[in-house]
């Protein structure tokens, strides 16, 4: 195989493929990485109990049928694809992913389901080495999503998450550049996802995450079998930075490649709910407690939002909405934390998001755009309380809980690992949960991370160990 022509992107990105190791990374950020996998396998868990969750794994197990590789929250064994793509839906599902926020891309919805399906296919695959890969796929993505001058119309997570899941699983597979380069032309000639889901509040978002995943191992099994594909496709005429991201521009970022860490800078999010509302929750929940108030009292609430947060969470409330449209609806959040004090699983049960006076509380609760010309900000939020007798209280959040500068706990973090475990479609023991997250908490000491993958699904300790 020849070498592809030069492009700056292609090559600095197979230039960092190379030259990260595990040992290079410093200690803190495997410490973070860790954190980050944690918390993405507990979304995966809370969201095997999904709605339509069952329905996707039904159709993965239809489509491509039993197999070796866990799909996590149940007792089930799918094949490598169907695995990867339950997964990555039941990741994203609830809106409880984890977030880079500056480039806007939920990049760990993709990349830690795929290459979790490779480890557990092929086995043997040690902790460092998911983590010496999720870093490179985090790094890749957040590139990409950095790069942007615009608001997204494609689907930006599905998208960069896929070419990071694909830089990722070009380490774990040892692939040379030229067979990376084909790889990533293989990846690139499936990608799909636009931003229409979103303003339709679709459950189509979590299947695009799904999508991706599916995309991203069948182009490595394509490539692995010498199927070829385009090589040009960051900087060529149609690729994409011709394409999906228009006046988009790498260069100013290359250079971090290898000397800044993304996954350290990656966003928890508390909630399961689009991350756009959680300055919104916190601040409210914190006036009702400063201010001791009550959501009888509340005459009207006004939420001054970026523009990009009025775009995703402007929508009405509705007596017949769906859990997709309520996670990401601006009023009904508000009002849903002012009534229950935080925002929980629980806050889309049918009859929850059809509750009258829960409606009515979202009525009296007005979105307005501010000033901020980011196109990807997602702060200030300002919030103005004024109550029935008059007095008036506001509240603004610069920097949202969950993010590097506003961290959640220890503490936090674990509760919604055991949270999520408890919940899933086949609860974990708490002695497992307990177990599993100790485990990925030191994931550079496992040989075989299999094993921890046999632990999500609720499998006995001892089985979990041969």
């Amino acid at each position: 195989m020849t070498s592809p022509p030069a492009s700056p992107v292609r090559d600095a990105i197979l230039d960092h493929i190379d030259a990260t190791t595990f040992d290079r990374l410093p200690a803190e950020v495997v410490a973070a990485t860790n954190v980050v996998i944690a918390d993405t396998i507990a979304c995966g868990l809370a969201g095997s109990a999904e709605s339509k969750a069952k329905i996707v794994r039904d159709l993965q197990l239809n489509h491509f049928g039993f197999g070796g590789v866990p799909v996590w929250g149940t007792d089930q064994l799918y094949s490598p694809i169907g695995a990867g793509m339950a997964n990555g839906y039941q990741v994203h599902c609830l809106e409880y992913a984890c977030f880079h926020e500056a480039a806007t891309v939920h990049s760990m919805s993709v990349i830690l389901p795929a290459v979790m399906a490779y480890a557990d296919r092929f086995g043997r695959v040690s902790g460092k080495d998911i983590i010496t890969a999720v870093n490179i796929g985090n790094d890749v993505a957040a590139l990409l999503g950095l790069s942007a001058s615009k608001g997204a119309r494609f689907f930006r997570p599905g998208v960069c998450g896929a070419m990071g899941a694909g830089a990722a699983l070009a380490k774990l597979e040892g692939l040379d550049r030229p067979s990376t380069a084909e790889f990533f032309g293989l990846i690139y000639s499936q990608l799909s996802g636009t931003m229409q889901a979103h303003t339709e509040a679709s459950m189509a978002l979590g299947l695009q995450i799904a999508f991706s995943v599916r995309n991203v191992l069948t182009a490595l099994d394509m490539a692995r079998m010498y199927l070829t594909g385009p090589v040009d496709v960051f900087d060529g005429p149609y690729g994409y930075f011709n394409l999906f991201e228009t006046h988009g521009d790498a260069a100013p970022h290359l250079q971090s490649l290898g000397t800044v860490w993304r996954t350290a800078e990656i966003s928890f999010k508390p909630y399961p709910s689009g991350r756009a509302s959680h300055g919104v929750i916190d601040a409210l929940v914190r006036l009702m407690k400063e201010q001791a108030f009550t959501p009888g009292d509340v005459s009207k609430v006004v939420l001054s939002v970026p523009p990009f947060v009025h775009r995703l969470g402007g929508r009405p409330a509705t007596a017949d909405m769906h859990g997709p449209h309520a996670r990401l609806c601006l009023p009904y959040l508000a009002a849903s934390a002012l009534m229950d004090g935080c925002i929980s699983v629980a806050t889309y049960a049918l009859d929850t998001m059809a509750n009258r006076d829960r409606l009515a509380l979202a009525e009296k609760i007005k979105v307005e755009v501010n000033e901020n010309s980011d196109v990807n900000a997602l702060a200030p939020q300002t919030i103005a309380v004024t109550l029935s007798d008059g007095r008036q209280f506001d509240d603004t959040v610069t920097c949202l809980l969950g993010h590097p500068d506003n961290p959640m706990t220890d503490s936090q973090h674990r509760a919604k690992f055991m949270e999520s475990a408890a919940s899933a479609a086949q609860p974990l023991e708490g002695d497992v949960a307990d177990t599993l997250y100790t485990r990925l908490l030191s994931l550079q000491n496992e040989t075989d991370v299999s094993v921890l993958s046999n632990l999500a699904t609720g499998f006995d300790i001892e089985k979990a160990q041969i």
